[in-house]
Order: structure tokens, then C-alpha cells, then sequence
């Protein structure tokens, strides 16, 4: 009888602890996307420059008109040799940035970045809202796989 009327009190008791509202730091459980980084498949008469040993790593260098200092290095998307840049100083700006393949082939990339919402959990990530390659604006819709393809 005792335990009847323990139990009969324990699950209130627990259907009420259970309904309390834990929301109010929310921004604990939510994972943040990291820094973006802008990938490249670069391609001469319709093969990758890199998949070929037209280039490699080493004869990329990228010249940037905003004095950041741009990570550039060849990795593989979907099976594709890609180049990929990422720079841990981004933030909202216009960034300009000239490749160049050797000493024969280059190619234009202008960037603009905002920032999310500082409201929001992940605040204050720089984020691609326009790209212009070779002085063509490329929309940022129609981009498979996250990897701009650039033509030669």
C-alpha cells in the first residue's frame, strides 16, 4: 500500500521535472560551421589541370589584393582534383584574389563575404554571398558540390 502511494506520487513528480524548459541555453547543443573555404576544379579543353600533371601544388600562387594571407593547396572533391583557399582572416569585405598556374595560365576570383546574424547561436561566421570569376558572376545556386568550376 505504501509503495502504491509512492509510486502514485513519483510520477507526477517526475512528468513535471521532465516538462521543465531547458531552452534557455540552447546555443550549447548547436554545432557551428567552420570557415569557409572556396574549391576549384580548373579545367583546359575540358580536363583538370591537375588530374593530367599539367600543374601541381607547387606551381599555384595566389596574389591577393587585400594583403591576407591565403592557404592555398590541391586536395580531391568527389574523386576531382581541387584547389581549395581558405583564409582564416575573412570577414565581411570584397576580397580579390589573381591565380596563377605557372607561369602561362591565371585566372580572377572577387569574393564578398557577410557575416551571420550575431543574434543567432553562430554568430559572427563569414559566409560567400557573391563570386566573380574571370569577371563572370557565377550564382551561387547552381554550384554542385560547393566546388566552382573554372574554365581556361
Amino acid at each position: 500500500m505504501i509503495l502504491k502511494r509512492l509510486l502514485l506520487l513519483c510520477l507526477p513528480l517526475c512528468l513535471f521535472i521532465s516538462c521543465l524548459d531547458t531552452t534557455t541555453d540552447s546555443c550549447s547543443n548547436v554545432l557551428c560551421a567552420g570557415l569557409p573555404v572556396l574549391g576549384f576544379e580548373v579545367l583546359q579543353d575540358g580536363e583538370n589541370v591537375f588530374d593530367f600533371g599539367s600543374y601541381n601544388g607547387d606551381d599555384v600562387v595566389i596574389d591577393d589584393d587585400n594583403a591576407q594571407t591565403a592557404v592555398e593547396f590541391l586536395s580531391s572533391i568527389n574523386d576531382r582534383p581541387a584547389l581549395l583557399i581558405q583564409d582564416s582572416d575573412w570577414t565581411a569585405g570584397n576580397y580579390n584574389y589573381v591565380v596563377a598556374l605557372g607561369d602561362d595560365d591565371s585566372f580572377t576570383i572577387r569574393t564578398i563575404f557577410e557575416l551571420s546574424d550575431e543574434s543567432e547561436c553562430c554568430g559572427g561566421i563569414p559566409f560567400l554571398t557573391a563570386i566573380e570569376i574571370n569577371d563572370v558572376e557565377i550564382n551561387l545556386g547552381e554550384v554542385s558540390g560547393g566546388v566552382f568550376t573554372v574554365n581556361l
